[in-house]
């Protein structure tokens, strides 16, 4: 049986590995949450759980807002010792530490309040069973791999355990004093304490490494440290708006906290925590784009990563073609054994011309012509599969069709089995020509044009014009419904249009491909109640007999989704429109623990009590929907790059009403950066540059640039 409900619980997260705890902080024995610390998709914990003299501590603080550590303030009901003291409630105070980097060291301090000495037992309870995490999601695997018994030492417990891979794994639990008593589920200690006095313990665990000696260097200054350093490498924005200046710091500090390096050493963001804990090629592209304006480095080092990933060969079992920009890379133990085809799985329809985007972007902002002709073979191999491979009918879109048996139905980012669904329920089948994928393969032809032309590829920026203008002329034509003023979701197999409305078409509007004749019709229709919902826009209208306001694609909200179709109305100048998606957005993240925008959330009407209803197994942090003000944002400012004519556009910028004053420091573009600040007066917003560098020719425009 698969996860029903993580609403409640603690995440921490660095470097690939994570500890997923309840509320307390604690992994009990048998959770159906999924809770325990794994690393690389592995369980490598599966108990975890403190107790004090055989009861729960009375909880007093949990917190994991951190993100790379939790800490919980404990203490202790009433107990009656085995000599038979009283130690009455609240006399101590139990503080509980948890941080996670190159390895989870947890600091336990416990102090004693009573006017008497006392003695207490502190119990820890200990598993690992090396679960992979579709094991854990409920995938019922074919053969398994061999748990070998725990080796007990006098200050440890080690758990081991040999994958069908053939790797090994283990688990090093340490101690900085012996347990009264060790086994291999649990250790237990006996803290005798004086009057007044504090007592200190310290564990730490080790994955897939040789014991070392417990450093006394500290851990979460040292991570703190690594996180100051890392925001403040990014472009500044402050407001006078407190709270929204939280949101945007949880933002930043989410992509930071998904930051990972895989078995090969190489950079990459994951998509989410827990459940995409990997690269996803379409992911990865969109939050590259959506934190362009402030670390552009992300998109350096994405393109590299899915340019060396990039299909090579036909394999049917993992939807490999040459040319294809990967779906995900796993590196778990089911995917590494070929039971599951995610080491790489090529999945995606839309991650090919999601990575020619974000190059022609990446391009915009930093003017960096060494990697454009660094990655043009990888440019030529993507042109080429989408013209031969994502066109498997000839009419000239983007179609997907499963053919992996273990693969995905749905391969566009809507991609759970009942995501495309016809007006009367049922659901369409294959080849899939979704909307937005057309409008990608529009941008990546109609963006990456004039970069080419840089690099002295001419002839093909030409054939790529070309082909863009007969793509938004055929789309607008087979696409385009009179009857609802909208867009279709898809054509079919029989080439027939999904007609139901969906949030699909509003990335037709960020890539430009949608004819502005048609664009206030589309928006005016996103923004009618049964797609907007007050706290964004849902992705199927409740209008549609599968609507679902907490289905994962049938009428949920989903903020990466919003922060495109919210870049889209900017770029067709609904500068109003912009506004409401951001305060909806705003105020659904002022809703949630530590400001955080989950993976997605009910579309349920907004109501009176000002709460959106969350989605129980959304992931959090999820990259992309840390990546949902960063771009809003960008919109609402109406930043445009031109780094290599030294210039930014900035576009009609409109402050919306709970923002005053917007200070923009160090956005780069190419070579040089600016400092802008943005005041609101009344409806009008001013710009003033108070600083700009390497010769930044700063334009004030009225409507985006064709």
């Amino acid at each position: 049986m698969g996860i029903e409900d993580i609403r409640d619980v603690l995440i921490i997260r660095e470097r690939g590995s994570a500890l997923i705890t309840d509320a307390d902080g604690n992994v009990p024995a048998g959770s159906r949450q999924g809770l325990g610390l794994y690393h690389a998709d592995t369980r490598h914990l599966s108990t975890y759980r403190l107790t004090l003299n055989g009861t729960p501590p009375v909880m007093l603080l949990s917190t994991a807002e951190l993100g790379y550590a939790m800490e919980q303030v404990m203490t202790n009901p009433v107990i009656v010792t085995a000599d038979g003291r009283r130690i009455g409630q609240s006399s101590t105070e139990i503080r509980r530490q948890l941080v996670i980097s190159d390895i989870v060291e947890e600091l336990v301090r416990i102090t004693n309040f009573n006017p008497f000495p006392i003695t207490l037992d502190l119990l820890y309870e200990f598993d690992a069973d090396f679960a992979d995490i579709f094991d854990v999601r409920g995938y019922e695997r074919a053969t398994q791999g061999a748990q070998h018994p725990p080796e007990i030492g006098e200050r440890s417990i080690l758990y081991a355990y040999t994958g069908i891979d053939g790797r090994n794994r283990t688990t090093r639990i340490e101690f900085d004093r012996s347990p009264g008593k060790v086994d291999e589920r649990s250790a237990l200690f006996h803290v005798r304490l004086e009057r007044r006095e504090t007592v200190t313990m310290r564990t730490r665990i080790v994955l897939n490494a040789p014991s070392k000696r417990l450093p006394r260097a500290d851990r979460l200054d040292a991570v703190a440290e690594q996180y100051r350093r890392w925001t403040e490498g990014a472009t500044q924005v402050f407001t006078d708006n407190e709270f929204f200046n939280r949101v945007m710091a949880r933002s930043l500090h989410d992509i930071r906290m998904l930051s990972s390096e895989n078995d090969e050493g190489e950079w990459f963001l994951a998509a989410g925590t827990p459940w995409f804990d990997a690269l996803f090629g379409r992911d990865s592209c969109i939050v590259s784009m959506q934190l362009l304006a402030y670390r552009p480095d992300i998109a350096r080092s994405t393109l590299r990563l899915l340019a060396r990933w990039q299909g090579a060969d036909i394999d049917r079992a993992r939807d490999e073609e040459p040319g294809k920009i990967l779906h995900e890379l796993r590196f778990d133990e089911l995917s590494r054994a070929g039971e599951l085809p995610y080491n790489p799985y090529y999945g995606s329809i839309d991650a090919t011309p999601l990575f020619l985007m974000l190059l022609a972007l990446y391009y915009d902002w930093t003017g960096d012509l060494r990697l454009v002709r660094e990655l043009l073979p990888a440019v030529r191999r993507a042109i080429t599969w989408m013209d031969v491979y994502g066109d498997t009918t000839g009419d000239g879109y983007l179609e997907y069709a499963k053919r992996s048996a273990k693969g995905l139905v749905n391969q566009g980012w809507k991609d759970s089995w009942d995501a495309v669904v016809h007006v009367n329920g049922s659901l369409a089948r294959a080849p899939i020509a979704l909307a937005e994928v057309q409008g990608y393969a529009y941008a990546a032809r109609a963006w990456l044009a004039p970069v080419l032309d840089k690099v002295g590829e001419g002839k093909l920026a030409t054939r790529l014009r070309r082909d863009a203008r007969r793509l938004q002329q055929h789309f607008n034509r087979d696409f385009w419904l009179p009857g609802r003023r909208f867009f279709a979701l898809a054509l079919d197999g029989d080439r027939k249009a999904v007609e139901s409305t969906t949030s699909n078409p509003a990335h037709g509007l960020w890539t430009g491909i949608i004819d502005p004749m048609h664009a206030s019709e589309t928006i005016g229709r996103l923004m009618e109640n049964d797609m907007f919902s007050g706290w964004g826009l849902r992705t199927l209208s409740g209008g549609n007999p599968r609507f679902n306001p907490i289905g994962y694609h049938l009428g949920s909200v989903w903020p990466h989704d919003n922060s495109i179709a919210a870049m889209g109305f900017k770029m067709y100048g609904f500068e109003d429109e912009l506004n409401e998606v951001a305060t909806a957005l705003f105020d659904a993240a002022a809703s949630f623990p530590y400001f955080r925008l989950p993976e997605l959330f009910g579309g349920e009407m907004r109501s009176a009590h000002h709460a959106p209803v969350p989605y129980p197994v959304a992931c959090r942090p999820q990259a992309w929907a840390a990546g949902a003000f960063p771009l809003i944002t960008q919109a609402i400012l109406g930043l445009k790059p031109e780094a290599a004519e030294k210039r930014l556009r900035i576009v009609n910028p409109k402050l919306p009403y709970w923002l005053n004053t917007v200070q923009v420091r160090n956005l780069r573009i190419g070579g040089g950066s600016v400092t802008l600040q943005y005041r609101r007066e009344g409806n009008d917003t001013r710009v003033e540059i108070q600083e700009a560098t390497d010769d930044i020719d700063v334009l004030i425009s009225s409507r985006w640039p064709a």
